[in-house]
């Protein structure tokens, strides 16, 4: 990983800490936030009293694509899940993403997703 990955994977770290922190007092808070940067975004979400975080929706510039940033933000998650017991990547446009996750223990969110969104699917993953 190069200096502008791991900048930026410091900073969804950072970020996702500090979302975490700032919501302590609820176990499970609503929230639906973008971690900025200018090397990418990350949009977290998590519905009321869902207990697993969502990543809805991410860019990263050209640059730090393919470097193991978002992997390495996932690992970091598992590791620090503050009152969080999961984890959900939504919509995954990336297949190879998709085909290593499922291959780490991930499962798909539901059957319907299974079937019919395959291609995109949501995957999650429980601590």
């Amino acid at each position: 990983m190069d200096d502008n990955a791991r900048q930026l994977l410091n900073h969804l770290c950072h970020g996702y800490d500090q979302l975490a922190q700032r919501h302590q007092t609820r176990a499970f808070p609503e929230l639906s936030t973008a971690i900025k940067h200018p090397l990418g975004y990350c949009l977290i979400h998590c519905p009321i009293g869902s207990q697993r975080l969502s990543i809805v929706s991410l860019q990263f510039t050209p640059s730090v694509r393919g470097q193991g940033v978002l992997t390495a933000f996932i690992d970091y998650i598992q590791a620090h899940p503050h009152h969080y017991r999961g984890i959900e990547v939504a919509t995954i446009q990336n297949q190879s993403l998709a085909k290593r996750l499922l291959a780490l223990g991930w499962r798909y969110k539901s059957a319907l997703t299974k079937l019919f969104r395959a291609n995109t699917p949501t995957l999650v993953h429980d601590f």
